[in-house]
């Protein structure tokens, strides 16, 4: 006979006293059922409650439980050593109450917002996952994305169904047929007993769905839901949303970065999409300035090095610029070599400690760096007529620097 769940009966009870059943070992820890437990099971897209076992005067932790079904044993996984435990120890169960209110929190909220979803648009949730950060939903509009006024409607809809303190009820049947006469907004085939929650009054539920999970007496303890953003996902709706405390942690936090954001751009939330307009404006501006800047300094660089290169016997020329980017730096290599032959350019980039090499003659630039680089601390590669090394120093980007034109000479 399976162990009595507690919190079928009473999903508010923190603690019970039961005597251990069977006990096995996993990853070096017992783990084991016993008579009675209030500790929830993993399941339906519920995390598992997690809270303390007392053996007389020793406390250890239950880090999870897991069944395989409604009819089996629940068993609590801890980080006693084995053999801490044994058939007809009596044990004392304490489950984390913090824990298991928000997972109720969440898991009504998940309901009420599917439930709005399939009554206001006929959306059906094809997927759900409890995170640490956020809670998940995957709508199914046959195609169909939700607008903003999509979600902000279901939004209001759950939180005025929460802010109206209706009944939370689960009603058990001994088989799937049996629970049909509720009007649950998804069919589920299922063996053995079966659990169905519904919202409000029976006849006409705010939402009715079969579920094992654990949820709190009254709409009203769900706080409120927030919907953060919703994302196309395999041709569904995913929507990101959390409910109570953590809803309200999470708005919290938002509320502040935004008015920190508006202090700093010196205006009120209210303004701070057209100031932050304004503000890309003027970085678009200055972007197009710079652009126009840097190929004025690059045509003017080019210049200036073709010159140096004209002159007899020149076989390389070293390059430094902090001005240019090093993409900036690649466009004048290649610019600058246009038209010539058998000579090597060095380029150093001190802001990233890099060295890029051009080549219009014999010189291999990646051979080059593959073969000395190393010596230097760098590291890189590249193709024949061009590559690049970084370095951990300006000093040793120079020495290398040096090396190279050496080479060549």
């Amino acid at each position: 006979m399976a162990n009595v769940r507690i919190y079928q009966a009473d999903r508010y009870q923190t603690s019970n006293t039961a005597e251990v059943c069977e006990v096995a070992e996993k990853n070096g820890c017992d783990i084991f059922t016993c008579t009675s437990s209030v500790f929830y099971p993993e399941g339906g897209g519920q995390p598992s409650d997690t809270g303390t076992v007392s053996l007389g005067d020793q406390i250890f932790e239950v880090l999870s439980a897991h069944d395989k079904g409604l009819e089996t044993d629940v068993w609590h996984y801890t980080d006693a050593p084995a053999g801490t435990f044994h058939p007809g120890d009596h044990v004392t169960l304490t489950i984390d109450w913090d824990n298991r209110f928000r997972n109720m929190q969440r898991h009504l909220g998940e309901h009420m917002l599917s439930g709005a979803m399939y009554s206001l648009f006929g959306g059906v949730n094809k997927g759900f996952h409890m995170g640490e950060d956020y809670i998940t939903i995957d709508i199914d509009l046959g195609g169909r994305m939700l607008t903003e006024e999509d979600l902000d409607l279901a939004e209001r809809t759950v939180n005025e169904a929460i802010w109206a303190d209706l009944p939370v009820t689960t009603a058990w049947f001994d088989d799937y047929e049996s629970s049909l006469v509720l009007p649950v907004r998804k069919e589920v085939p299922h063996d053995g007993r079966v659990s169905v929650v519904y919202v409000g009054d029976p006849e006409d539920p705010f939402d009715c769905i079969a579920c094992c999970g654990t949820h709190p007496a009254s709409s009203a303890e769900v706080g409120l839901i927030a919907i953060y953003k919703c994302d196309p996902n395999k041709g569904m709706n995913r929507i990101f949303f959390d409910c109570g405390r953590m809803a309200r942690d999470k708005l919290s936090e938002d509320a502040h970065l935004l008015a920190e954001i508006a202090r700093r751009y010196s205006c009120s939330t209210h303004d701070l999409l057209s100031r932050m307009d304004k503000e890309s404006e003027a970085v678009s501006e200055l972007r197009a300035r710079l652009a126009a800047l840097s190929s004025y300094v690059r045509e003017t660089e080019c210049a200036a090095i073709r010159r140096e290169l004209s002159a007899d016997g020149i076989k390389s020329y070293t390059y430094s610029s902090e001005i240019l980017s090093t993409d900036e730096l690649l466009k004048l290599g290649f610019a600058a070599l246009e038209g010539t032959t058998g000579k090597l350019l060095i380029f150093m980039h001190p802001a990233s400690c890099t060295c890029l090499l051009f080549s219009s003659g014999d010189a291999k630039c990646g051979k080059l760096i593959k073969e000395r680089a190393k010596e230097f601390g760098g590291r890189g590669g590249g193709r024949d007529d061009n590559a690049r090394a970084i370095f951990g120093s300006v000093h040793d980007m120079k020495l290398f620097a040096s090396a190279a034109a050496e080479m060549v000479e």
